[in-house]
């Protein structure tokens, strides 16, 4: 029982790491295609929770349509 809880704990950390992953960027920079050409759009509900230890910021790639969030900015 404890082997299954802990595959599907591990599934769920990975799955966030990969979206965390796609989805962060430390710089304007879009992180799915690296043009600069963004537009500020409204954060999600869980941005607007970590913000108020973490400065964010979201923006939307005018190239290739992706949402990314910029940490630190």
């Amino acid at each position: 029982m404890k082997l299954v809880f802990y595959s599907i704990a591990g599934l769920v950390i990975v799955a966030a790491l990969t979206y965390l992953y796609l989805h962060i960027s430390f710089s304007i920079k879009c992180p799915k295609c690296g043009k600069i050409d963004e537009e500020r759009i409204t954060r999600s509900s869980l941005a607007r929770f970590f913000s108020w230890f973490i400065p964010t910021k979201a923006y939307r790639c005018r190239k290739c349509w992706s949402e990314y969030v910029v940490v630190g900015h």
